[in-house]
């Protein structure tokens, strides 16, 4: 196992995929932030802080980050490098879990650096403009730690889908588009169902707010153990069906 991780950090560290995507975390994280740092009025910077920034950039990094997972695997089988791996470790389950931990690790680490980035930059930039921005933007510690274990939980969720589809392309276009579409769409119409989907469920971690049902009634969400614990049943379900399938499936 130990000789697996290695492996997988060394692919991390010899491809341009995990560098490239790393800098779109910080470009969709640090230029709206700077822009709203030092466009907006003082007044408004004191009165509101940064809150609905933080809480957009929590929702994008965590998708930059599921696109990361799909394609550390998914590119394992475009490029063949996953028959080595099975060569070397015949039992495949063993590299599925190696996998999904360092992934994991590289996630929450990911989210990490983008939020002690964004506290840096808020308090640089309320200095420079001669202002005190509420750095935790109304959130807290917690709040934060809930974002960072999202992080880790989507960027897991990815290498188990691409593990499960394989092809690249398609698979990193219909997760984008069902996470970001119809998942938003079906908990609009029946937040009942919604609830249950995977990424409202991922967001459920953070205590995301269902909508009511047309008559100010709101449904009952999960409670955040209850999310996180969905959270991980989603991911072992996605990973032993990919493991599963592996097995009656030629990879060479």
């Amino acid at each position: 196992m130990t000789g697996l991780v290695r492996a997988e950090l060394l692919k991390l560290r010899s491809t341009r995929t995990a560098l490239g995507l790393f800098i779109v975390i910080l470009v969709i994280t640090l230029v709206p932030l700077g822009i709203l740092v030092f466009a907006l009025p003082k007044d408004l910077l004191e009165e509101a802080g940064v809150s609905g920034f933080l809480a957009t950039a929590s929702s994008l990094v965590p998708l930059v980050l599921l696109v990361f997972g799909i394609l550390g695997m998914t590119n394992e089988y475009r490029h063949g490098t996953i028959t080595y791996s099975y060569l070397v470790t015949p039992r495949r389950w063993q590299v599925m879990v190696v996998k999904l931990t360092v992934y994991a690790v590289v996630g929450i680490l990911t989210m990490i650096v983008a939020v002690a980035l964004v506290y840096l930059v808020i308090k640089l930039g309320g200095a420079v403009r001669g202002v005190r921005i509420d750095a935790s933007g109304g959130s807290t510690l917690a709040d934060y730690a809930r974002q960072i274990v999202v992080a880790g939980l989507t960027t897991t969720f990815g290498v188990g889908l691409g593990a499960l589809f394989r092809a690249q392309v398609i698979t990193v276009a219909a997760t984008l588009i069902w996470a970001l579409a119809v998942e938003n769409i079906i908990v609009l119409i029946k937040p009942a169902v919604g609830r249950w989907l995977p990424f409202i469920v991922f967001d459920q971690v953070r205590a995301m707010q269902l909508p009511d049902d047309g008559a100010g009634m709101l449904f009952e969400q999960f409670t955040r153990p209850q999310a996180f614990a969905l959270s991980l049943a989603y991911i072992a379900v996605v990973s032993v069906a990919a493991v599963f399938i592996s097995l009656r499936r030629d990879v060479t």
